[in-house]
């Protein structure tokens, strides 16, 4: 698990862990024969198969290469089973590319270019300690809450040990009976917004807690977005 700093109403912090909470669906597929079936990662093409590399091989003799051959399968790697993937950066013929320059484009509403800018890595602050995130003291009841902000991702806080589990309960019981979640705020003097990593958007984050006799849950929602009524 995560660690992340956390602080109270009374500005006591402590470290404690947290994870992403999943939910599992109901749905699963069979097959015709009615057998359980897994979802796999097949080659669909190659890079020497991408319709940009057909193209540029074939020049003005594309429709009749499409004919005569089938150029866009490669017999010895379409279907071959893959796994342990990882993402790089390829230049316009498939190189890998090992300096890249990232940046940021601004449209405008009708999709008009206005500016490119070199992309901005912002620094991430979930986890810097002695900068806890804190309780701003802005409360927002639970149920406007889910109705005019949309979460992106929950994440359920967890103790450590007993001293961390005194603390978290105790911040989930008053969640609970004020029926509210809590804003939170990162950095230095606690109103920034929440960065999960470096280069990581910002968000909002809310705290949720819920009771029952001694157990209790606490779970860290954060937003980017906003559900406005239409004028």
């Amino acid at each position: 698990m995560r660690r992340i700093y956390l602080s109270n109403e009374n500005k006591r912090d402590a470290e404690v862990a947290f994870d992403k909470t999943t939910c599992r669906s109901n749905v699963y597929y069979r097959s015709t024969e009615g057998e359980s079936t897994t979802q796999e990662r097949r080659i669909k093409w190659t890079a020497q198969e991408d319709v940009d590399a057909i193209v540029q091989r074939a020049g003005d003799n594309l429709l009749q290469q499409l004919i005569e051959s089938d150029p866009e399968i490669n017999i010895e790697q379409a279907g071959k089973k893959v796994e342990g993937l990882k993402k790089v950066y390829v230049t316009n013929n498939h190189d890998i590319a090992y300096s890249i320059n990232l940046q940021q484009k601004v449209f405008d509403k009708d999709g008009t270019l206005m500016e490119t800018r070199p992309e901005s890595s912002i620094a991430g602050n979930l986890a810097i300690e002695g900068f806890p995130l804190r309780w701003t003291g802005k409360l927002i009841p639970r149920e406007k809450a889910m109705r005019s902000l949309v979460f992106k991702r929950s994440y359920q806080i967890h103790h450590v040990n007993g001293l961390t589990y005194d603390f978290l309960y105790d911040m989930a019981r008053k969640l609970d009976e004020a029926d509210s979640l809590m804003l939170l705020g990162a950095g230095e003097k606690g109103n920034q917004p929440l960065v999960m990593a470096t280069g990581g958007s910002p968000y909002r984050a809310f705290l949720e807690g819920r009771v029952l006799d001694d157990s209790y849950v606490l779970i860290m929602r954060i937003t980017n977005l906003e559900m406005k009524s239409v004028a």
